[in-house]
């Protein structure tokens, strides 16, 4: 998906992926919406906040130490 502003392209996994920012020495992390609705913004900002990731078939932690 083309970013109109900085000219990055994201590519996105066919599932949402969901990692845990506690695994990583961050101070920041960024949240990508698609086609959320205010509800499910707020319960996501609201698992990141605590440290927590999504679980179940339709997500997936990615593969971190695979090259792209």
């Amino acid at each position: 998906m083309p970013d109109n502003i900085q000219t990055v392209t994201t590519v996105f996994n066919s599932k949402i992926t969901s990692i845990c920012p506690q695994d990583f020495a961050v101070d920041y992390a960024r949240i990508d919406i698609l086609n959320e609705n205010i509800a499910e913004i707020n319960n996501i900002i609201q698992i990141v906040k605590d440290g927590k990731r999504f679980e179940g078939k339709n997500y997936t932690n990615a593969n971190l130490n695979r090259n792209i």
